[in-house]
């Protein structure tokens, strides 16, 4: 008993936070176990979004990168267009 006082204790106002996981946890007969792996995936589910992120990142670089190479790929054929008819 004194360690559910202690509990409620530290909870203070997150007591009812802690009364519906409680009851959720026993709607879906949820284990030590199935609450393990459900943080886990959370964890990985933040970092895979964490490298979509990041990925992301890097291919609107790249495409950037892309769009900046074929102006200049532009550039210099249209330089290359107007040096020829001198060159004859």
């Amino acid at each position: 008993m004194g360690w559910l006082v202690k509990i409620y204790k530290d909870l203070k106002k997150d007591f009812p936070l802690f009364i519906y996981l409680y009851r959720r946890m026993k709607k879906e007969g949820l284990n030590k176990q199935d609450i393990a792996t459900l943080l886990k995936n959370q964890q990985d589910l933040k970092s895979m979004e964490h490298r979509v992120d990041l990925y992301s990142d890097f291919i609107k670089e790249q495409q950037l990168q892309k769009q900046y190479l074929e102006q200049e790929i532009d550039r210099l054929q249209f330089k290359i267009k107007t040096i020829k008819p001198n060159i004859n």
